[in-house]
């Protein structure tokens, strides 16, 4: 609960950036203001969504890059094109992030993987995000729930040809054991970006 109320707190901060009020409300925030305080001295409803809004904004911009711009892509109001730069960062790190965890790709073997397959994973890291970005609260969209619609989509998006007839099988590498371990990367940092906001939550009820 404390998580879905994180999602919504992030939604509503980034929407009023625009306004006079967050503008000192995150820098405030970023001085150490005591959100509580603020509350208790001022009964201006507006004045005091500020400067909550200012303390999520400052948890969210002190996350490490990754997790910061995955928040922005899937909590923040702002639109697809505004997003390009934070989905194309979280992109790149999940693709890092899966080389640097020695993922064993299709065919590759015991050598190292062609350049190829490392497409198709750049790709699929892609899909993953979608994927994630498409199912998790508040949308609960359907996304891409099965091997076929991974391929359709990194075919109609990417222009990759995904080979799927091994996808579930457990006896070697395939392109469904990678596709599962970049979704639970994926969702382990959509709770690392989610806790820092989520113990504001845990504050204000204190």
């Amino acid at each position: 609960m404390r998580f879905q109320s994180a999602r919504q707190m992030i939604f509503d901060a980034y929407r009023v950036t625009g306004s006079s009020v967050m503008a000192g409300a995150v820098e405030q925030a970023q001085l150490g203001t005591d959100v509580q305080r603020s509350r208790r001295q001022s009964n201006d409803w507006n004045i005091v969504h500020g400067l909550e809004a200012g303390a999520v904004i400052s948890a969210v911009e002190s996350l490490p890059e990754n997790l910061h711009d995955l928040a922005l892509y899937l909590f923040s109001p702002f639109t697809n094109d505004e997003l390009d730069e934070a989905r194309e960062t979280v992109q790149i790190a999940l693709y890092q992030h899966m080389l640097a965890s020695s993922v064993r790709l299709p065919g590759q073997g015991k050598g190292r993987p062609t350049a190829d397959m490392l497409k198709t994973l750049r790709y699929l890291c892609c899909a993953a995000l979608y994927h994630h970005s498409q199912v998790t609260l508040p949308y609960r969209r359907t996304g891409l729930p099965s091997p076929h619609a991974v391929r359709q989509w990194l075919h109609d998006e990417h222009g990759i040809e995904l080979d799927t007839r091994f996808w579930s099988r457990n006896d070697r590498a395939t392109w469904g054991t990678v596709w599962e371990h970049a979704l639970r990367v994926v969702d382990g940092w959509e709770c690392e970006c989610l806790a820092p906001v989520a113990a504001l939550v845990s504050d204000s009820a204190a």
